[in-house]
């Protein structure tokens, strides 16, 4: 039994021993390239190359593929892979070209046949680009003394050989200074692209230091200068016309701006839907034109029109102006085209806010019954009538015309006191063309008032039609009517009777009346 587990003991050391002596095989060998063509530095023959890796282990050869990589002066290399044992050879889709610069790239990804990884990315770089020459600048876009007519055009610059990016920041410099950003484009070519919009109307300085460098590490050797200018462009821009536009954009009245004279001259007939559209003889910065626009009165003007550039901007009030009112709109100089020419005169428009589909809706005054018991209701029926002369007396009282004698009479088909007579009252309104009266806003806002609690009466319902009088007055035949049902309750006692119509009576054109109505009566 003891040998037993003397020989298990042995046995176990022998393994684990073996494990140790395979872990450290593996370390002292690691998955890596043991060799690679066609070596470093420049070859003459690019046609001739033979591009390949051999490695250490037996590779998975599908891993190795999908890892390896072959650059042209940054660009990829398309091709195909074949294998000649552990040895990978890559042959490209088109022959290698002259005065280029390679970089063979195998990632940690490769992993041999036992699944171990390489240690560290492989990477080799060989050129056929003859070695020995300094760069030199071929050509610089825009050329020297050229001109720059976009703010945020880009700077081109194309070398002999291919530039390093860290020189074009550490080496390039502009003055006035420029913030940017470069980058290389087919191998040689470096481009700077601008963070900020050239200064229009300014002269660039682009100096080249003599440490410029290229791949793979030769200076330029002299400093390189050229010049060019921002903007060709030396005409202002200026307004040409401006417009009041309708809810559809469509142009419906110039504006005309004031004069140098003692006459100012008025844009009359402004609706409060209308919008403001200005227009330029070239593109404008819009959000110039905005903080150069000011309106008296304060009147919030929001831009429609986007940032950037634009020949029209339109502007709308986020409040419509005051009916009646008028105000200046002002256009101070100033306002930047593209090339930063800058507009010369301030131009101002007078505005006559009196457009008639903006004409808020006004009380003109109110007819009501004397004798209700006597007029048809709904249902063709009358009950107690009155005396005959008195079958259709209806009285109508204006609102410029108040204190005027109410005569609410007790009697048959009158007003008999403390009883609550069903009746109307006929209410006429001066609105804008095509409106109508908002009667929600209306049943809110109307309201009868008596002092010595003369009479109440208590509206039930409003309604546009069904008038049990036929025909309007002959001075109101333009209003508009509305007929207020409810109940009344007259009273023995004398007193001033006010129907009001309070703040804020609206109509279906979006118009609103700050007014407060009042038509006091005496009973």
């Amino acid at each position: 039994m003891k040998k037993t587990r003397a020989f298990f003991k042995v046995l176990g050391g022998m393994f684990f021993l073996n494990i140790f002596l395979s872990c450290d095989i593996l370390r002292q060998s690691p998955f890596e390239v043991a060799q690679w063509s066609p070596g470093t530095g420049y070859h003459e023959t690019p046609e001739h190359i033979r591009v390949s890796a051999s490695f250490s282990h037996d590779p998975d050869k599908l891993s190795v593929e999908h890892s390896f990589s072959l650059t042209e002066d940054s660009s990829p290399v398309n091709g195909s892979f074949g294998w000649e044992g552990r040895t990978m050879v890559f042959i490209p889709a088109v022959p290698l070209e002259l005065n280029r610069d390679y970089v063979i790239t195998i990632l940690e990804d490769a992993h041999d046949q036992k699944g171990v990884s390489m240690d560290t990315k492989f990477e080799a770089p060989f050129t056929t680009r003859v070695m020995g020459k300094r760069p030199v600048v071929l050509s610089v876009d825009p050329q020297d003394m050229g001109t720059v007519t976009d703010p945020w055009q880009e700077i081109r610059i194309e070398f002999s050989e291919s530039p390093m990016a860290t020189s074009c920041v550490n080496a390039i410099s502009f003055r006035p200074s420029a913030n940017g950003s470069w980058r290389l484009e087919a191998g040689r070519l470096a481009v700077f692209v601008p963070q900020e919009p050239w200064v229009m109307g300014t002269t660039y300085r682009i100096h080249i230091a003599p440490d410029f460098s290229s791949f793979p590490g030769l200076t330029l050797g002299k400093e390189f200068t050229t010049y060019f200018i921002a903007g060709d462009d030396k005409t202002p821009p200026r307004l040409t016309a401006a417009y009041a536009l309708d809810p559809a954009g469509n142009p419906v009245v110039e504006l005309v701006p004031e004069g140098d004279g003692p006459l100012m001259e008025e844009t009359p007939r402004w609706e409060s839907s209308y919008r403001l559209m200005l227009e330029f003889s070239e593109p404008v910065d819009t959000m110039d034109l905005k903080n150069r626009l000011t309106v008296e009165k304060a009147l919030p003007l929001e831009m429609e029109t986007g940032p950037g550039y634009s020949d029209r901007v339109v502007f709308r009030f986020s409040e419509k102006p005051e009916y009646l009112s008028s105000f200046l709109i002002r256009l101070n100089a100033g306002v930047k085209d593209k090339a930063g020419n800058e507009s010369a005169n301030p131009v101002v428009f007078r505005i006559r806010a009196d457009g008639p589909r903006s004409k808020p809706p006004e009380l003109a005054g109110i007819r009501l019954p004397m004798a209700p018991g006597g007029l048809a209701d709904e249902q063709g029926g009358t009950a107690n009538p009155p005396p005959p002369e008195e079958f259709y007396r209806v009285l109508s009282f204006s609102v410029d015309e108040p204190f005027l004698d109410l005569p609410i009479l007790p009697g048959t088909g009158r007003y008999p006191y403390t009883e609550s007579t069903p009746t109307w009252i006929e209410l006429y309104f001066d609105i804008a063309p095509g409106a109508e009266i908002d009667l929600l806003s209306l049943m809110s806002l109307f309201r009868v008032d008596a002092t010595n609690n003369a009479l109440s009466f208590f509206p039930r319902s409003m309604e546009a039609g069904n008038f049990l009088v036929p025909g309007k007055p002959p001075a109101w035949e333009a209003y508009y009517r509305i007929k207020v049902k409810g109940v009344l309750i007259n009273s023995t006692d004398p007193g001033v009777v006010v129907f009001q119509i309070a703040s804020g009576l609206r109509d279906n054109l979006g118009n609103q009346n700050e007014r407060v109505f009042r038509l006091p009566l005496l009973k």
